[in-house]
């Protein structure tokens, strides 16, 4: 598998965790609660910790490491709002213009930033930002969190 097709299979794990986290929050799904703040146990973390490490180069990867973690940190902090029922904080940090969507954005943008740099890979870089973006639409509603039992 090529650099391009790995960015884009991490980018589709990435986008797959994000909607079962939502899903969760809305009642729709189970999660391992434990495994939210751990940046290995999703299979963006695995890639990233494996094939990611082999494939990007050391200041690109930290950063993207770094971010990763970040958002992990962030569902941590959401589920711990709404154990603590800070309903209106979690609220706000899934929002559309959240943290969470803020450091999902910024993840996006590194991986889709790396695969630009492999040669040919620009032509085909757009569509894989639009299926990122797809996952989280302009006007989308927050997830309610009300009803969400961490």
């Amino acid at each position: 598998m090529g650099m391009k097709s790995e960015i884009e299979a991490a980018l589709h794990a990435h986008t797959l965790w994000r909607t079962h986290f939502k899903d969760f929050l809305n009642g729709k799904a189970a999660f391992d609660i434990d495994s939210i703040s751990a940046t290995d146990q999703c299979e963006f973390g695995k890639w990233l910790d494996h094939e990611g490490h082999r494939m990007i180069p050391s200041s690109l990867h930290d950063e993207i490491c770094r971010v990763h973690k970040e958002f992990h940190l962030i569902a941590a902090g959401i589920i711990q709002k709404i154990k603590e029922k800070r309903f209106a904080e979690a609220k706000a940090d899934i929002a559309q213009d959240g943290a969470l969507n803020q450091a999902s954005m910024h993840l996006r943008d590194l991986l889709l930033k790396l695969s630009l740099r492999e040669p040919g890979a620009a032509a085909t870089a757009a569509p894989a930002a639009q299926a990122e973006g797809a996952a989280t639409p302009q006007g989308e509603e927050a997830p309610a969190v009300q009803n969400a039992e961490g």
